[in-house]
């Protein structure tokens, strides 16, 4: 095949390069928990704008060599030598954050520490070996500011290279830095102007509907529509692409979207949609809103009867066949039966047969077993079925067209981004999105938002709330994702969003929208998050929590936020928790709750502003927060390994908060062993370090007073409880500073010189060992009557934890002399 006359169909045979190998999953794994920036505006995965980067580039020149009449299957090794430059344009932070390997830039010192540790990327796998020296050539010629004099004169045959390598990088960097706009500019400076162009929509408000869009016009663009090709796809936000060709005409688009989104939604077998049926009621439900041929609705009414009546119902005995020509009678007699109330027939045989199916099961049932009646006698009420379904066709094809076009309505509001509505009133307002509708929202009692639940625009115990044609849409939509992830509709859902940034580098890895899959245990939302993820802008996962705010709840909650976590680090995808049918807004931060019980804010698990720590050598702000998913997976791994040792239920809700005194205390009550756990100390040093310094220095002059003691905990915190309870005591009594530090200082140094075991104490080491726990207590807030006794059992345990680990330095530096 020549792709010569076609950039869109050479960029999509261009990526097959990339797809078929495992370089972006290997991308994905390996540099997906490092950030690609320190700016805290512009938070992103190493992961994220490697693949940016990549997909700009070779887009770019995809574009521009078919576009000058270059045939793509001769360039097969420009794409490689190229995406794999881009791959490891980032290689001094990779190593090291990877392997702790500081380098000035991408010098060759950084190369080989990549290549010495395994080529991570895979990148001599996907492009051979032999390329090092070339790819370190447009590596140091990628960045404007790099030094480049260790590769200045090296032959290569890839110098027209270096001109994508930079599109890739600078591009990615600016969209990430200022935005969708700042990316188009720097474009226009790199390429043509009148072949770079920026196609603006208008993020509708629901959020599985507006990813199908945002996919659609894409596809449309780049001709996978089976349309006219329009250009090469460069990248896209949530309401703008980014793309290389000629200029659109938005009236021509917008129809063949429509077309496209009407064949991805009702007329493929990506989505399923049914009308509602049980045994005693039927609703067209969504089939009344498509703009779809009524025949096709016909067999999905249909087949909702077949396995309703497969299995058997309200005392119809399961069938194991019914013939295939009933079909077109099951929507017949649903309008008839269910939705007209119809129980007198002009057939005599069929009216005695009727009435007695009434008499025997009741008025409800009866529904239900005259269709069973109906099958089993199929052959000897032909005629009468032929000649019921003719009179009644007419009247259901009638029910079956729309009165509006959902997706027509959702594509007008995405492509008219300057339209505004004119707002209804409450008894004709959508209680999700605000839109005019007459609609009543009765979706029974396994639904999303239950028909008298709060509602921010009608009232709690009013009338039944309205719903408009392309909410009712997002509802199915949803419904059927909720559906395929074993997700119910009877408990509270919320939605988890993935997405690597505001903008994706547009690279098509999978077909299948949904790349995350619920896990097999019922109630925990685990996932497990496929690493092909760059097609869609973003990923939508449903997941259950309990209906009432329970303990048993509130931990599950918990849980399923550390899966989220976990799952974000490992794809470099940032990740929203929300609610249904609210849209999609990224955010700056690694992961955001937008729905936080308080539980996890004040363990601040509901924000993470990066994938990992700044770097040792950027300076921190004095009241910088280290925010980041690797220390909130931390303390999640410190609870979970506490709460087992301890059997707890709930072990999320029994740590307050993340301070050093109350972690401590947190680990010592539940675990004796955690004294001495890694992973405790690790966290601790690593994020309460002046705590813990702290804490060491009161326990230092404890030892100085006290004397070394190896026996009970008791005797180690002796003189710390004494001091903390005569500050209790001064304080209770209303002493001023000067008297409170006297009234303590007495207290400690008797307590410590009536000891015979503690050696000679002196009201030197008495004032000391005072002052660093005044200290301490000023420094963490708790220098008040109140605060110290609610916090006095954690501050022992916190002194006992630091008094241990001064007696491990002890032991160790005897051992050494």
């Amino acid at each position: 095949m020549n792709f010569a006359d076609s950039p869109a169909s050479a960029a999509r045979y261009a990526h097959r390069y990339i797809i078929e190998s495992p370089l972006i999953e290997n991308i994905i794994e390996h540099a997906g928990a490092y950030d690609a920036k320190t700016a805290p505006d512009e938070t992103t995965s190493l992961a994220a704008h490697l693949i940016n980067a990549i997909t700009i580039g070779v887009n770019t020149f995809v574009y521009t060599a078919v576009s000058n009449g270059h045939d793509i299957e001769t360039l097969e090794e420009d794409i490689k030598v190229l995406a794999a430059a881009l791959a490891l344009h980032d290689t001094n932070k990779y190593v090291r954050e990877a392997y702790d390997v500081e380098t000035d830039g991408n010098t060759g010192e950084a190369f080989e520490a990549y290549f010495s540790n395994g080529d991570d990327f895979g990148i001599e796998d996907f492009l051979g070996s032999g390329y090092r020296d070339d790819l370190h050539y447009l590596v140091q010629h990628t960045e404007v500011n790099e030094d480049s004099r260790e590769t200045r004169g090296t032959p290569t045959d890839f110098v027209g290279l270096e001109r994508y390598c930079r599109a890739g990088d600078q591009i990615a960097s600016a969209i990430l830095r200022d935005g969708v706009k700042a990316g188009h500019s720097a474009l226009q400076k790199k390429f043509d102007t009148d072949t770079v162009h920026r196609f603006d929509c208008h993020a509708i408000e629901q959020p599985i509907l507006n990813d199908e869009l945002l996919g659609a016009t894409k596809e449309v663009i780049s001709g996978e529509a089976g349309e006219d090709e329009y250009g090469v796809v460069v990248g896209s936000t949530d309401e703008t692409i980014l793309y290389l060709g000629e200029s659109i005409d938005r009236d021509t688009i917008q129809k063949h979207v429509h077309a496209r989104l009407s064949e991805q939604l009702i007329e493929s077998d990506r989505y399923s949609f049914s009308c509602k049926l049980n045994w005693n009621s039927f609703d067209y439900d969504i089939l009344a809103e498509f703009a779809l041929d009524p025949t096709l609705k016909e067999e999905i009414i249909a087949q909702t009867f077949r396995e309703l009546l497969h299995d058997g119902t309200a005392g119809v005995e399961g069938f194991e066949w019914i013939p295939e020509a009933f079909d077109e009678y099951f929507p017949i007699l649903a309008k008839a039966i269910y939705i007209d109330g119809q129980s007198e027939f002009d057939d005599d045989a069929i009216q005695e047969a009727y009435d007695r199916i009434r008499e025997r099961e009741g008025p409800q049932k009866v529904k239900i077993h005259f269709i069973a009646y109906l099958i089993r006698h199929f052959d000897e009420h032909r005629s009468f079925l032929a000649e019921f379904a003719a009179a009644i066709r007419p009247e259901l094809h009638a029910d079956l067209e729309p009165e509006n076009d959902a997706i027509g309505t959702a594509v007008d509001r995405f492509f008219d981004p300057l339209s505004v509505a004119e707002l209804p009133g409450k008894e004709q307002m959508c209680f999700l999105c605000g839109g005019q509708t007459d609609t009543s929202y009765q979706k029974g009692h396994s639904t999303v938002y239950r028909s008298y639940e709060f509602s921010r625009r009608v009232e709690p115990h009013g009338e039944f709330k309205q719903i408009c044609e392309v909410c009712n849409l997002e509802y199915a939509l949803l419904a059927d994702l909720c559906d395929r992830h074993g997700v119910g509709l009877n408990s509270k859902v919320d939605v988890a969003y993935y997405y690597f940034d505001d903008f994706v580098g547009d690279i098509r890895l999978r077909s299948d929208r949904i790349g995350l899959q619920q896990g097999q245990i019922p109630d925990l939302g685990d996932t497990e998050v496929t690493t092909s993820l760059v097609g869609p802008q973003y990923y939508v996962q449903p997941f259950r929590f309990g209906g009432h705010p329970s303990m048993a709840d509130k931990n599950h909650r918990m849980v399923v936020v550390r899966q989220l976590l976990e799952a974000a680090q490992s794809t470099g995808m940032k990740v929203v928790l929300g609610r249904p049918f609210t849209r999609f807004a990224s955010s700056n931060a690694a992961f955001l709750d937008e729905d936080p019980i308080r539980e996890q804010e004040l363990l601040h698990l509901d924000e993470a502003d990066r994938f990992g720590p700044l770097p040792a050598f950027i300076e921190r702000e004095e009241n910088y927060e280290e925010s980041h998913l690797q220390r909130t997976l931390e303390l999640c791994r410190l609870i979970s390994i506490i709460g087992q040792q301890a059997g707890m239920n709930n072990p999320y809700l029994q740590l307050e908060q993340d301070t050093f005194h109350e972690l401590t205390d947190f680990a010592l009550s539940n675990d004796e062993r955690a004294i001495w756990r890694d992973e405790l100390r690790d966290y601790i040093e690593s994020y309460h370090t002046q705590q813990f310094m702290d804490m060491k220095t009161v326990a230092q002059r404890g030892i100085d007073l006290f004397g070394v003691q190896y026996d009970s905990k008791y005797k180690k915190t002796k003189v710390f409880r004494e001091a903390i309870e005569a500050f209790l005591s001064a304080k209770s009594q209303g002493l001023d500073e000067d008297a409170t530090l006297s009234y303590v200082e007495a207290q400690v140094y008797d307590a410590a010189d009536r000891e015979d075991y503690a050696g000679y104490a002196t009201t030197d080491e008495a004032q000391a060992f005072v002052e660093a726990i005044r200290s301490y207590l000023r420094a963490n807030d708790l220098y008040e009557l109140k605060k110290l006794s609610d916090w006095e059992n954690a501050l022992v345990n916190a002194y006992r934890y630091a008094y241990e680990q001064c007696l491990t330095e002890i032991n160790s530096d005897a051992s050494d002399d």
